[in-house]
């Protein structure tokens, strides 16, 4: 296992790895990683060291990647008035903190069963704001979008497993046209 510079993160990676083994039900385990990322969204130390990470669109930072569990955490840090397309997860958990800034998150219902390949039918379900230290669950395939709301926002994730081994699906909600994608540019960053 990788050294952590910064402490609160270094407990982090620890107690997660502690939550994994003990193999809970799986809404239960997410519920759970989703309680013990939210000290780490408190911590000013890690908020202040992530001020000097460079924001860039299409990447997400690597945190950790664990040997034993394969769950992954990253970062995503945000230009200024970023708006994301309505996307999900495929098949994967996600849980999703903002460490800085203020977003605003727009969660979708999807309408149509499915049956016809390249389109859906989604609406717009409720969007709420997340200002720093708000963490989301995001279960698997639920179509949702994080907009920006501040100068610059950084985004602690914790996934199921690394981004790029699955297909994420892409959605136009004012054509109904669909697109899969593999995620975001990975680029590793030592915490």
């Amino acid at each position: 296992m990788t050294d952590f510079a910064t402490p609160a993160f270094a407990t982090f990676i620890k107690e997660l790895r502690t939550h994994f083994a003990r193999g809970l039900p799986e809404q239960e385990q997410w519920e759970g990683v989703r309680d013990l990322l939210k000290p780490l969204c408190a911590d000013e130390a890690l908020r202040e060291i992530s001020r000097g990470w460079e924001a860039k669109k299409g990447r997400e930072y690597i945190l950790h990647h664990d040997p034993d569990h394969d769950f992954f955490v990253g970062a995503l840090v945000r230009l200024p008035n970023h708006i994301a397309g309505v996307h999900d997860h495929g098949p994967t958990w996600t849980i999703y903190g903002v460490l800085d800034g203020h977003e605003i998150t727009h969660v979708y219902d999807r309408l149509d069963d499915g049956g016809k390949p390249g389109y859906a039918e989604i609406k717009l379900s409720h969007k709420y704001d997340a200002p720093t230290g708000h963490v989301d669950m995001v279960p698997p395939h639920v179509p949702h979008a994080e907009w920006g709301n501040s100068n610059r926002s950084v985004a602690i994730t914790v996934r199921t497993t690394k981004p790029g081994s699955y297909d994420q699906v892409m959605y136009d909600p004012g054509t109904g046209r669909t697109g899969t994608s593999r995620g975001l540019e990975l680029v590793p960053l030592a915490v």
